[in-house]
């Protein structure tokens, strides 16, 4: 399962974001685990982004659903105010996980779904998200998670092995039934909205707990003594 230090999105920190100078640079400063956002466009491609547009990320604008594979190319989301502004592409999650394969990064894929979600989309994203799973031979390399109950609800049918973290702010009163049938492996909460007590819960069921997306080591220092599994973090080297 995920190490105590995961990079959010990469090392947003460092690099640019879910770039793969971003999850190479995770690799280089023995950061185990590196946490990536993945989308599924009309044309069926696992995309490494996070919003639902370019807008912000890249040198264009435009939905992300609708990237056509061939102009993948032109499109740079190697700007940031970091040092490194050369081009990079957006990564296909097939393209990052034959990356982790040969490196040996884990990589905690966060599924992401902007409304209006359609099941359809669900299930599409799923059934591409294992296939490629499956054909990098990475399965003990991830850790699905996300938001979205219905979606890890669709994955755990169709796969009762892999493991799943279920992101939530602060655990709802349902989060009990929800982690139980899901078979979830970790939940990962806001660490503004931690308490002591939330923790305790997890840990009574046996779940490790995660919190994102924390930049400061002093504000989660207490949660550490009390069973605190790991941070998410854009700055992985002040947790080392």
């Amino acid at each position: 399962m995920m190490s105590k230090i995961c990079g959010h999105r990469g090392a947003v920190n460092y690099k640019p974001e879910n770039t793969m100078s971003g999850f190479e640079w995770c690799v280089k400063n023995d950061i185990e685990w590196a946490e990536c956002d993945v989308q599924l466009t009309d044309e069926d491609i696992l995309l490494i982004i996070h919003d639902d547009t370019l807008d912000r990320t890249a040198n264009a604008a435009g939905l992300v659903k609708e990237i056509r594979k061939k102009n993948l190319g032109k499109i740079n989301v190697g700007i940031s105010d970091s040092k490194d502004k050369f081009f990079q592409q957006i990564p296909t999650l097939e393209q990052l996980l034959k990356f982790c394969k040969t490196s040996g990064l884990k990589l905690n894929i966060e599924m992401k779904f902007y409304d209006p979600i359609k099941d359809t989309y669900r299930k599409r994203l799923v059934n591409e998200l294992l296939k490629t799973i499956e054909i990098t031979k990475s399965n003990n390399q991830v850790l699905i998670t996300s938001f979205d109950i219905k979606a890890l609800k669709v994955l755990r049918k169709k796969s009762n092995e892999i493991p799943l973290g279920i992101l939530y702010e602060s655990l709802p009163k349902q989060w009990t039934n929800e982690a139980t049938s899901l078979k979830a492996s970790t939940i990962h909460l806001d660490y503004n909205f931690l308490t002591f007590e939330q923790l305790n819960q997890i840990h009574k069921l046996n779940i490790k707990s995660f919190v994102y997306t924390c930049n400061n080591p002093s504000e989660i220092k207490l949660f550490w003594k009390a069973g605190l599994s790991g941070v998410i973090t854009d700055d992985p080297l002040k947790f080392k």
